[in-house]
């Protein structure tokens, strides 16, 4: 196009008729082509008859994997039940710790009025009081509440309000519109007690014994984790003084543990767990990272429970040995007699962990005490135990008053001797072993040690 001026013309008037020349050729070409076929508000209305239609759908209704807030891991994960109607009314169960008028750790049932909302993009908003859920978003200190309000009226940094991030049948992804709290709904395939009942069955298999720590690995690196029995998981590179703690809220399912967020060790992604076939461990889908209880630190490293070998796996030297330790002790009593070897830490004043002799004290042999020798136990590589023997081995209060009237301290140290080596350890239950085999690396010696 060509443009001839008759007379000259200032900088000013060519600006002005330049600019009208790009808006008329402009508004020409968004009058030719549409490039949306509806508008913002009318698609975030027909998202949200499309997410009206599934959250009524579900027979059992849905779990409500609800998380708190953002940052460290101040709160657990929390399972709530929730049955959507047509119209606008939900029904919110749970049995989690901070609900209130006395009904903490109970199941509860409590309905209350929910809304999609037309905002930028599709809101699910829960935002009239209910029983189940509002806990969370009271501006109040949980710990106090209703009475103290907290300092900053934050509450538990919980949400009622929830943006849709993703919506299928199987899964609705939400994201709480304040605090951005992650929260996910997945189909509840069971009545909903049972369903709070099963998570409680895993979460008490994996977390509710002695054992407190546990491996993180995906082969090639390791961290250690901590608070698998209260959801507040934290991680670092030791459990011992560790240089940085990380940290991961985690809640429980009838066959899994999930985190909040998708985290990464090494350059492999996690986020949900499922119990293995055979139980030996959590891991991922896909296989890639696991979890593993700290079985092997518990046997070897525990400093309350007496594991006792199994009399049977004794070669005959032990056997003898222990037919000595028997007569011996009947010198010092008549009425003491031998009961069990084992490794542990004995009791009474100056205990000691090592090897530990219980021995009766009665005849009717219903009454018993221990006395102990210090004895080295460390764990040389995962699922090993090594065990190294002293002659000048520390001794507790009572093998030292025998070592002052018989040969019981001399023979233990001689007992001592013949199960020092390296071994594999094998227990009987991954998360809460109560026994385990040990086979001696290079040598043929395999004993059983049960609590």
């Amino acid at each position: 196009m060509k443009i001839h001026w008759k007379q000259p013309a200032t900088a000013l008037s060519f600006i002005i008729c330049f600019l009208s020349l790009s808006i008329a050729l402009t508004s020409c070409q968004f009058e030719d082509e549409d490039f949306f076929d509806e508008s913002a508000a009318l698609r975030v209305e027909h998202t949200n008859e499309k997410v009206q239609e599934l959250l009524v759908k579900p027979e059992n209704g849905w779990v409500m994997q609800y998380f708190c807030g953002t940052g460290v891991a101040h709160f657990e994960g929390f399972n709530i039940l929730a049955r959507f109607e047509k119209g606008d009314k939900v029904t919110l169960a749970s049995n989690h710790r901070y609900l209130r008028n006395d009904q903490a750790g109970k199941y509860t049932e409590s309905s209350s009025l929910y809304q999609l909302l037309l905002e930028d993009g599709p809101v699910l908003a829960l935002n009239t009081w209910n029983d189940v859920l509002t806990p969370f978003v009271d501006p109040v200190s949980p710990w106090q509440a209703p009475r103290v309000l907290n300092k900053d009226g934050a509450g538990m940094q919980g949400d009622n309000n929830f943006v849709i991030m993703k919506y299928g049948d199987d899964e609705i992804l939400l994201r709480g519109e304040r605090y951005s709290g992650h929260t996910r709904l997945v189909p509840c395939d069971r009545p909903w007690e049972e369903y709070l009942a099963d998570c409680a069955k895993l979460k008490d298999y994996v977390s509710g014994g002695l054992i407190t720590s546990y491996y993180i690995t995906n082969g090639s690196d390791t961290l250690y984790l901590t608070g698998l029995s209260t959801g507040r998981i934290r991680y670092s590179e030791r459990l011992n003084d560790p240089l940085k703690n990380d940290s991961l809220s985690g809640l429980y399912t009838p066959s899994s543990l999930r985190f909040e967020r998708t985290d990464t060790i090494g350059a492999d992604p996690f986020q949900e767990f499922v119990l293995t076939p055979d139980s030996t461990c959590l891991q991922t889908i896909d296989g890639k990272v696991r979890i593993i209880a700290c079985w092997d630190n518990y046997i070897v490293n525990t400093r309350n429970t007496l594991w006792n070998f199994d009399q049977t796996t004794f070669s005959e030297t032990q056997k003898g040995l222990m037919e000595q330790i028997d007569a011996e002790l009947k010198k010092f009593s008549k009425n003491y007699s031998l009961a069990a070897i084992g490794l542990g830490r004995s009791t009474g004043n100056g205990a000691v962990k090592g090897l530990v002799i219980t021995f009766y004290t009665n005849t009717a042999k219903s009454k018993t005490n221990t006395a102990g020798l210090t004895l080295s136990t460390s764990v040389p590589s995962f699922a090993q135990m090594l065990i190294e023997s002293s002659e000048d081995a520390e001794m507790d209060r009572n093998m030292t008053n025998f070592s002052s009237k018989c040969d019981v301290g001399k023979l233990a140290l001689q007992f001592a001797a013949t199960i020092s080596g390296t071994y594999t350890i094998t227990p009987n239950d991954y998360f809460q072993p109560t026994g385990c085999v040990l086979q001696q690396l290079g040598g043929t010696a395999t004993y059983t040690l049960k609590q």
